[in-house]
């Protein structure tokens, strides 16, 4: 089946590892990383947490989701902005290493985008991983999941995205960034909430099985056109 556009979502997709011990592992390591500047771990973690969800839901145009964050995080404390956004870009080029050891390939992913970028050279190839984090975080986990930069003509994340996957204009911005009809183009992702409300803004959905999350939220209106395996997938694309 040929597409215009394919959308990979990253965690659980491409990558695999279990959603909470990297939460668990990510905030741990954060709240130490941060320790002489935000002293009450427990009170450094609860309030990203809080401010990543305002992050989520905003609906600002004129602010990107990392600028939305900050907004909302710094405030909370009595330190300088820009020294917890600096503090935040070290720890990404450092002690955020301590994700590693939880990140490996998932199987057939590596092969699948070769296979693609061999025979369908006109696809679009996105990587629209909720946009939660910057830059650098994403291309950390692509690299250490073994997901190269050189497969997408875009890839999603804090510092170049306006909304994050709840909002209908992430979708709508990747369109007219990528000049592509949704309704000709396939979201690919693991999660049942993020990646398939995709389809209420006009894309066809692929659930990918090996991982899934947030399959409790799976209505009707959103249930996925195709689900199954990544092997599943490259049948669907390649027969």
């Amino acid at each position: 089946m040929t597409f215009e556009a394919l959308l990979f979502d990253l965690d659980g997709t491409l990558i695999y590892f279990d959603p909470d011990l990297f939460v668990k592992t990510y905030l741990g390591t954060a709240a130490k990383f941060f320790i002489d500047l935000i002293p009450n771990p427990e009170n450094f973690y609860q309030e990203l947490l809080r401010s990543t969800d305002v992050m989520e839901n905003s609906d600002n145009k004129e602010t990107t989701t990392l600028e939305e964050f900050l907004l909302d995080f710094c405030p909370k404390f009595e330190v300088e902005c820009d020294k917890i956004t600096e503090r935040f870009l070290q720890f990404y080029q450092t002690d955020y290493s301590a994700i590693k050891p939880l990140i490996s390939q998932m199987d057939g992913a590596k092969n699948l985008l070769s296979k693609i970028k061999q025979h369908l050279p006109q696809t679009k190839v996105i990587l629209a991983t909720n946009p939660v984090f910057p830059f650098i975080a994403v291309q950390k986990r692509m690299k250490w999941g073994n997901i190269s930069e050189e497969f997408f003509e875009l890839i999603t994340h804090a510092q170049n995205s306006f909304y994050c996957k709840n909002n209908k204009n992430y979708w709508l911005n990747i369109a007219k960034e990528m000049n592509i009809n949704p309704n000709n183009s396939l979201m690919i992702g693991n999660d049942g909430y993020r990646d398939l409300v995709a389809k209420k803004h006009g894309y066809q959905t692929f659930l990918v099985e090996t991982a899934l999350e947030n399959e409790d939220k799976i209505t009707q209106e959103i249930e996925p056109d195709y689900r199954g395996t990544i092997s599943d997938l490259h049948r669907l694309l390649m027969p």
